[in-house]
């Protein structure tokens, strides 16, 4: 390993990535898997964390899935989470990046959003409770009525209040910032959070 290499993996911070892999004792080998983020080329130390956080989120999403018809409508949850987890699931699909706040948000909408995320989040059910009386409820992510009137105004109206519009369709928001605290005599702590908003309903 060069040391531009040991510099690359050192510009990545994070507790759950290995700055250089263990030695593997020749008597004993060592079973030992590592993934590789494609943005920054770093080393998670196993796939396993990934694909555990993945169904973490499922199960945290699941929790807003409620039964009762008045309990559906948006949803907004939060929870402490490491950058490098964050990446780990959401590195192709980060639309926005605030630099001064160090923040990252993704957005998922539209008619195939669904099952996008299901290959994403390796659940088909990621978003979606069932419960008795065949009735079930839903991350809703895309609405063909409201999509098709905010595209027939496109025309009539400015661009700045179509695009207003069309952020308020509904969609999942999933952003990722460091919350920072500091008590009276300055001494501060921070840590990162994920952050999810979106809207069910049922049926």
């Amino acid at each position: 390993m060069t040391v531009d290499d040991i510099k690359n993996f050192q510009c990545c911070n994070h507790s759950d990535i290995l700055a250089i892999p263990p030695p593997i004792s020749s008597s004993k080998p060592v079973l030992q898997q590592y993934f590789e983020c494609e943005i920054c080329k770093v080393l998670y130390k196993t796939k396993r964390a990934i694909d555990q956080f993945k169904a973490d989120l499922v199960h945290i999403i699941g929790s807003k899935l409620k039964e009762h018809f008045k309990q559906s409508g948006k949803q907004s949850l939060s929870f402490p989470c490491l950058e490098s987890l964050f990446f780990g699931v959401f590195e192709g699909y980060i639309h926005y990046f605030n630099y001064k706040s160090g923040s990252y948000k993704c957005f998922f909408q539209g008619p195939d959003t669904y099952t996008q995320l299901a290959t994403l989040l390796n659940n088909q059910n990621w978003g979606r409770k069932y419960f008795d009386n065949n009735q079930q409820t839903f991350v809703l992510l895309f609405n063909g009525q409201a999509e098709e009137k905010v595209n027939c105004n496109l025309f009539e109206e400015q661009i700045l209040k179509y695009r207003k519009k069309r952020s308020n369709l509904p969609k999942l928001t999933v952003e990722w910032k460091t919350k920072s605290k500091r008590d009276a005599k300055d001494n501060q702590t921070s840590a990162g959070y994920i952050h999810l908003s979106f809207y069910t309903q049922q049926i």
